[in-house]
């Protein structure tokens, strides 16, 4: 595998490429890897290392980061049209190119946030709280 540079970046809710709290996008010197600020170093930390984790495997195995976009953005528009009401995120969802290396990736999360204290369900209220407001900025 060739040498990639990572950039590691938190940014306002916003600035999104797209309706998501992490995301990961090839750039001219490498790679930046983007969460949405949530206002908690911790769960900034942990946001960040999980889209890492997926982009380093998704990588490995060949799944083209265009490809995970599309899917992600259709995922949330289907999703705002009523369906998937029971699965999480696009990542969850069994025909995500990249549902392996998602659910992986939160693994490695789930186990840091333990060594770090962290309740992962104050996490995904704040995470939810976040991606509606982007949703708002997209959707409205």
């Amino acid at each position: 595998m060739k040498k990639n540079h990572y950039k590691l970046v938190i940014q306002p809710p916003k600035k999104m490429r797209y309706p998501t709290t992490g995301d990961y996008y090839k750039t001219k010197n490498g790679w930046t890897i983007v969460g949405a600020d949530l206002k908690n170093p911790d769960y900034n930390f942990l946001t960040l290392i999980h889209e890492f984790v997926e982009l380093y495997l998704t990588q490995r195995r060949g799944i083209l980061e265009p490809k995970i976009k599309k899917f992600d953005e259709w995922f949330e528009r289907e999703k705002g049209r009523g369906r998937f009401k029971k699965i999480l995120g696009p990542g969850w969802h069994p025909k995500a190119p990249y549902r392996k290396e998602h659910l992986v990736a939160l693994k490695v999360e789930k186990l840091l946030a333990k060594e770090l204290g962290v309740s992962q369900l104050k996490q995904g209220k704040i995470e939810d709280k976040t991606l509606n407001k982007i949703k708002k900025g997209f959707f409205n």
